[in-house]
């Protein structure tokens, strides 16, 4: 994917699903989030059976990209590449991991919470910024970063949930990234449907 058709992609549907080390198995969570219309999962590499998931599945669903999270070195990048992942989420900035990420048609989104941390990250190559921790830093910051650097797209990451997502969408964020609210406690059918509800409700938000 290019970086023009994520962007597009990413209007359309603009949260991330971030899943780490989930109670129920990747595939199973991951079902559940696309059915829901869920395009961008995060399953972060410290997962046990992250690398073995994107190795069988990165290709498996039609329309959702599936990446690689917490992505900290050089050494975990190039693993999560190899196993097939479409995108790689990053908690720090490392210039290392971004122009590995580019160098091998990856989408990369590291990331950042100065404006120098962003602008930097950016312009070494960044599809889009994940600003975190977004929940601490709060929506009033994430409105003054973005007010200089409207050119950048910002993903806000780092408890966010279905309270305080509008905020931060209203504050300029491109997109969220969030965790536990969208993860599976269990398989059962009242866990699902409450998963997808929240899914949906967070996609009804974002295009509100």
């Amino acid at each position: 994917m290019t970086k023009s058709e994520f962007l597009d992609q990413i209007k359309t549907a603009p949260v991330v699903a971030i899943l780490r080390r989930p109670k129920v198995d990747l595939m199973t969570c991951v079902a559940v989030l696309v059915d829901a219309g869920i395009r961008f999962i995060e399953a972060t590499i410290d997962s046990p059976d992250c690398l073995a998931f994107l190795e069988s599945n990165a290709e498996k669903y039609d329309g959702a990209l599936i990446g690689a999270g917490t992505v900290t070195t050089p050494e975990l990048a190039g693993k999560a590449i190899a196993a097939g992942a479409k995108f790689l989420v990053t908690p720090n900035t490392n210039l290392e991991v971004i122009q590995m990420a580019r160098a091998h048609g990856v989408l990369i989104f590291p990331g950042a919470m100065t404006p120098t941390e962003i602008f930097s990250a950016y312009q070494a190559g960044a599809d889009a910024i994940k600003v975190f921790p977004a929940a601490s830093l709060g929506s009033s910051y994430f409105k003054e970063i973005r007010s200089p650097f409207p050119q950048i797209p910002l993903m806000a990451t780092g408890g966010i949930t279905v309270a305080n997502a509008g905020d931060f969408f209203a504050a300029g964020a491109n997109a969220i990234g969030i965790g536990g609210t969208l993860a599976l406690k269990d398989a059962t059918p009242a866990s699902i449907a409450a998963c997808q509800a929240a899914a949906r409700h967070l996609l009804a938000i974002a295009n509100d």
